[in-house]
């Protein structure tokens, strides 16, 4: 037997038009819910009976043991390899501390606001990304698809990086670091020759024995056996920690969301007790506002702050969809990216302190240090190997990456097949661990391309083309369907009755107007950059009797931007398609274009219940006056 207390006494009802959850029956009220008939009707004249309450059904999608589980998975979707080796780079190129300013900017209008959003939509509609829009339009439906092809696509490549890590990882246990010395290094006496001509040892091993790189994208000769049998074990453990779900990754994630930054903290107090570490850090540091007049300062800001976070993969809607409906979902994304960025700064000190250390021993320069796998694998290795007890360091730090990229990894893979095996049920009799198992063996052996000579060019095209253009189109298209066809006070009243209070409007303003602009811009200028020249390309030339440099900038094949472009359309064309499938049954086009733009400005009414309510789960929102719709 339970009680209702909340609903007893006069004040709590006599300002209801709709009694929620209650319904009259004889002279009590029961569960469910009505609208009062007429204005004179005094529900507080009912007598508020002892019911019983039907215990809630067991939720078949499974859900996270706590909410501790929950912060620890989206940290661990948000702060990967880019934390570490691509935002250093970006303060270092950009004005060191001074592109903290353009960086917290976008944060503020950009990325809290995003992450806020998606994880909203995922609480409040229960579901993985593809049912999540197309309950609030099935025009909209295509958002999820898009999602979901975006998310394969990154977990193909993704796992490869992950791949080096193990490979760099088992060779860490040898007798001696493999990249120490050239005579070390595999490969003819020419080659031998050449590295130590340019004195850059590993350098040349990344190239020559991890990447076995042809000499250009269309050439795939060579294959790395060790890395293909480092990318199976990679998917063996990224499978081990996601084939229950979040039942499963939710356990996984207290070490591999967490021992990342034990790793971190010892590296960073070892680092900064190294000779030259305090020259790396000032580098990475100490201020230029005057780069912060350059658009391309504001642009890498923006970018990095969009996909350090993860946004636009629908994996933090599908997390969101798993927690209980009655949760904070602000404060979560607050203290998500907050963790995000904080991690960001911190690593940088940890990396240049290293590389500070590196040029102290004049192995390389910090000035010249490119961002990327490079910085991992050629840079802070030369580093690490000139320290004491090289191996120790050598492990700590390759596990530190692998976990990073894990979590990462599974992360959005359960962001993927969370919308095909719940949402859209295309498997209705198998398993879900039968599905995910299927899944994921099918990406490994599409990803065996990747560990063959050409492997590092066709990572360098997915990169450039099937990341960039097609998340900024579905996180625009996701703040267009929040902010103008669902609208904006609708989505506040939803987070109201989920944690209680509305969303500052300094929110459901960026929702509607300041981050779909942002978005655009980077998009237009995204989408120019790509048009306005060829992109190049770091192809392995080897090296010739004449140049000690391993590595020439070369013009990107027409046959790869075929392969971009067609991978950049396969992301976004759901969008239009499911547009067009849902399309109202006008007569010409001129009308069937009209009911788009009407999907937008039009006054939407939603059923609260039919949104979200799963079969067998109890009602538990509180019900909105006036059909629940508006605009803002």
């Amino acid at each position: 037997m339970n009680m209702f207390p909340e609903y007893l006494g006069k004040e709590k009802f006599s300002d209801l038009k709709y009694l929620p959850h209650f319904l009259k029956t004889g002279n009590c009220i029961m569960a469910g819910h009505r609208k009062l008939e007429n204005e004179d009707e005094k529900p507080h004249d009912l007598e508020v009976c002892e019911i019983d309450v039907k215990p809630k059904e067991k939720d078949e999608r499974g859900a996270w043991g706590n909410k501790v589980e929950y912060l620890l998975a989206c940290i661990g979707l948000a702060v990967g390899l880019g934390n570490v080796w691509r935002f250093p780079y970006l303060c270092h190129k950009h004005g060191g501390g001074a592109f903290l300013v353009p960086y917290l900017i976008c944060l503020v209008f950009e990325g809290i606001p995003l992450m806020y959003l998606e994880m909203a939509v995922g609480q409040f509609f229960r579901s993985g990304s593809v049912n999540c829009w197309s309950k609030i339009h099935p025009m909209l439906r295509g958002i999820g698809v898009g999602c979901v092809c975006v998310s394969m696509l990154l977990c193909l490549y993704y796992v490869i990086i992950i791949a080096r890590c193990f490979l760099y990882f088992f060779h860490s246990f040898t007798g001696s670091l493999p990249f120490i010395l050239c005579a070390e290094v595999e490969g003819v006496e020419l080659a031998e020759t050449c590295c130590q001509r340019s004195n850059d040892s590993a350098n040349y091993y990344y190239w020559n024995n991890v990447l076995k790189a042809s000499s250009g994208f269309e050439d795939v000769a060579n294959f790395n056996w060790e890395l293909l049998g480092c990318l199976a074990l990679a998917w063996v453990i990224c499978y081990i920690c996601v084939f229950k779900g979040v039942e499963s990754s939710g356990k996984a994630v207290y070490f591999t969301a967490t021992f990342p930054y034990v790793c971190l903290v010892i590296l960073f107090f070892r680092g900064v007790t190294l000779p030259g570490a305090v020259d790396g850090i000032m580098v990475y540091v100490k201020p230029d506002f005057s780069k912060l007049l350059t658009g391309q300062v504001w642009l890498d800001a923006a970018t990095q702050i969009f996909f350090s976070l993860s946004l636009g993969f629908g994996a933090l809607v599908a997390f969101a969809s798993y927690v209980p409906y009655k949760n904070n979902v602000g404060r979560d994304a607050m203290i998500v990216s907050l963790v995000n960025c904080g991690t960001s700064v911190f690593a940088g000190f940890v990396i240049y302190s290293i590389l500070g250390y590196r040029q102290h021993l004049g192995i390389g320069d910090v000035e010249t240090v490119s961002s990327g796998s490079g910085l991992a694998f050629v840079a802070i290795s030369e580093a690490v190997s000139a320290m004491n007890a090289p191996y120790i360091w050598s492990i700590l730090f390759f596990t530190m990456l692998i976990l990073l990229g894990l979590d990462s990894e599974f992360g959005t893979l359960e962001g993927a097949v969370t919308p095909l095996v719940v949402d859209m049920n295309l498997f209705p009799k198998v398993r879900k661990e039968i599905v995910l198992g299927v899944f994921s063996a099918v990406l490994f052996l599409l990803g065996t391309g990747f560990c063959s000579g050409g492997g590092e060019y066709m990572i360098m095209v997915f990169d450039t083309y099937g990341m960039n253009i097609p998340i900024l189109i579905l996180a625009l298209s996701e703040c267009i369907a929040v902010g103008w066809v669902f609208g904006t006070d609708n989505m506040s009243k939803a987070i109201e009755d989920m944690q209680g209070t509305r969303p500052n409007i300094f929110f459901t303003i960026c929702w509607k107007y300041i981050s779909p602009f942002l978005l655009i811009v980077i998009f237009c200028v995204t989408f120019i950059q790509n048009m306005m020249k060829t992109p190049e390309y770091g192809a392995f030339v080897g090296c010739t009797e004449d140049s000690a440099k391993f590595v020439a900038d070369t013009d990107l094949p027409v046959s790869a931007q075929v392969i971009g472009w067609f991978i950049v359309i396969c992301a976004v064309i759901p969008i239009p398609i499911f547009i067009f499938l849902n399309r109202k049954t006008e007569p010409n086009k001129i009308e069937f274009l009209k009911s788009i733009v009407n999907s937008i400005w039009e006054d939407r009414k939603y059923d609260m219940e039919s949104l979200y309510q799963r079969p067998g789960e109890p009602v538990i929102h509180n019900g909105f006056e006036n059909g629940y719709d508006d605009r803002l």
